[in-house]
């Protein structure tokens, strides 16, 4: 017999990082929470995720709409249709396993491949949604939202949109793209360049092996970011020009960053002379192999290593290329030249780098020391 008791559906909201700690939601709309609805289902307890407050009245209404119609024994007509043309629809999960398939013949390396397929899978358990032809912009809002509220980084959640959004247009059987307009993306804040010191680089190389020293002076020789490093192979090099060519290697799976990011760089003569003797005792291809001889996936690692032995805080890969740019721009080295060598698509992040330097440089402190000539009466402690 078929109940016919009006459902009850709840709203509620769950705590930020909590791991089942929810409370009713509050009279006022709290728009960077994460929404969800209680109901009761054969007996028990039930919860479905809504999201973004903006959803919540909607998904509510479908909610208990659907109960209702199940307490009564009979199905949505939406329902029917979705169950009779299903057959003929694509689902996500075929979509998702086209496209990591996709990645997999084009040779992307595993570790891209297990990011894509965490990141694609927290969106479909996220959704709810089981046909790509379902998905509209709310849910990719939603998902922003959710991230957010799980306390990812800015530029975390714009990662992982961007690795849906890619999806979505390029898993080769359902292309979908506009779901999210310009605004609705978060706005990456700005990072000023972090170069090393010459004290700092110094103090690394003195605590490193022959091979971990000539790793570093190819990342501050050439201002290389790490995998393009670990894809250099020794054809790349010309002996005689005295440079290396970035360029993308299909048999790893990798490729530049950008198109730009496909060029050539002067390399130093001292560099290129220990490169030379390298050359002589090595095997493989690549320039710097892993241990295995594959390609190298722990050059941070090795780096943070270095800089616990010598002292040295916040260690990157990156600030080697933050060092090499601003050292180019400090010896004077045009802005479009620097923007070749280290493969930009546009002058303006290189300005970031000149505009650091005018802060730094011997005009600025004299500008800076100019506007004691105010100060009255004894200076507490005399300078040179």
């Amino acid at each position: 017999m078929a109940n016919d008791r009006t459902p009850t559906v709840r709203v509620y909201v769950r705590e930020r990082a909590g791991k089942r700690n929810f409370y009713p939601a509050p009279r006022n709309p709290d728009l960077a929470a994460c929404y969800w609805l209680r109901y009761e289902k054969n007996g028990k307890q039930a919860w479905q995720r809504v999201g973004h407050y903006d959803l919540v009245a909607r998904e509510k209404l479908l909610l208990e709409r659907r109960l209702s119609a199940e307490a009564q024994g009979f199905i949505l007509p939406e329902d029917q249709v979705a169950e009779k043309a299903s057959a003929s629809r694509v689902t996500l999960r075929i979509a998702v396993d086209a496209y990591l398939k996709s990645l997999r013949v084009k040779n992307r390396p595993t570790k891209t491949i297990t990011g894509k397929t965490y990141e694609l899978g927290l969106f479909t358990g996220f959704c709810k949604k089981s046909y790509m032809d379902e998905l509209v912009s709310a849910d990719m809002l939603g998902f922003r939202d959710y991230l957010r509220s799980e306390d990812y980084a800015e530029c975390t959640v714009y990662n992982y949109l961007m690795t849906v959004t890619t999806f979505l247009k390029k898993n080769g059987v359902y292309r979908i793209v506009g779901l999210l307009e310009a605004e609705d993306w978060p706005e990456i804040p700005r990072t000023d360049p972090e170069p090393y010191i010459e004290e700092e680089v110094r103090a690394l190389q003195a605590v490193a092996t022959e091979y971990q020293r000539l790793v570093i002076r190819f990342f501050v020789g050439t201002g290389c970011r790490e995998q393009e490093v670990a894809h250099v192979e020794w054809p790349d090099i010309n002996w005689i020009r005295k440079t290396v060519w970035i360029h993308a290697k299909p048999q790893y799976g990798w490729k530049p960053k950008s198109a730009a990011g496909t060029r050539t760089i002067p390399l130093p003569d001292a560099l290129l002379a220990d490169l030379r003797a390298l050359q002589v005792t090595s095997t493989n291809p690549l320039v710097f192999p892993a241990k295995k001889d594959g390609v190298e996936g722990h050059f941070l690692r090795m780096i943070k290593e270095l800089g616990k032995l010598a002292g040295v805080s916040n260690v990157k890969c990156h600030r080697f290329r933050d060092t090499y740019i601003t050292d180019k721009v400090r010896e004077g080295v045009d802005l479009p030249t620097i923007r070749k060598w280290v493969g930009h698509e546009d002058l303006e992040t290189l300005a970031l780098y000149a505009e650091a330097l005018r802060h730094d440089d011997e005009r600025a402190r004299a500008a800076a020391n100019r506007q004691e000539r105010y100060t009255l009466g004894p200076q507490l402690v005399k300078t040179a």
